[in-house]
């Protein structure tokens, strides 16, 4: 059986790093929150999230309902989103070669349709939506299971090292991408690194 190459969305396939940032400082600006200047989005990328939020003077009790801010206010701008340079043309050439491809989401059906469409992207195989942001490990156990995929039979790739984490938690064979917000740094636990869309067709061929 041919291996399955699980995504996450925001940030792998579509190109969000700018956007989370003019978000969050729109909605820092309003709460009072310490907003993100140039100078500091490098250092802030080798952090992890809750050090990252503590860094800004955010409570940790509020990540959970600023997440979910977060996630509301993207609906307005992915259907209108780049894809990340190359992610377009690997993905159809995975296709090409025979793999099924998923993704997992916190965006709605609607803006991600719209966005896969006019991208003419709109060629996965599983697809999952979920509503917490900060439920992965949860999300990608309920794709599985919902599924009946095997986890040697999938591999996953994020950007982010929550992505790696809930990947390990749920015994896949992962990889990480740098063009997401999370520092090379955070990254190094995942199986493998993709430094180009392109990397991600050696890395499958080998598994």
């Amino acid at each position: 059986m041919d291996k399955i190459i699980l995504f996450n969305f925001n940030g792998t396939i579509v190109d969000t790093s700018s956007l989370a940032i003019d978000i969050y400082n729109e909605i820092a600006e309003k709460k009072g929150y310490r907003k993100i200047n140039d100078e500091e989005v490098e250092y802030l990328s080798t952090l992890s999230v809750t050090d990252r939020f503590k860094r800004l003077n955010v409570p940790i009790y509020k990540l959970p309902s600023l997440g979910i801010t977060i996630k509301q206010r993207y609906q307005r701008y992915i259907p209108n989103l780049d894809p990340v340079s190359g992610i377009n043309e690997v993905i159809h050439e995975l296709k090409k070669r025979g793999y099924r491809l998923g993704f997992l989401t916190t965006n709605s059906r609607d803006v991600t349709h719209q966005f896969l469409t006019s991208n003419s992207m709109d060629v996965f195989d599983y697809t999952h939506y979920s509503f917490n942001p900060f439920s992965k490990t949860k999300e990608i156990s309920s794709l599985l299971k919902k599924n009946k995929l095997n986890t040697e039979d999938v591999f996953y790739i994020g950007d982010e090292l929550r992505d790696i984490k809930a990947a390990k938690a749920n015994q896949l064979c992962c990889a990480a991408v740098t063009w997401g917000y999370d520092s090379i740094k955070l990254l190094d636990s995942a199986d493998y690194v993709i430094q180009h869309p392109t990397d991600i067709l050696n890395i499958v061929s080998e598994l």
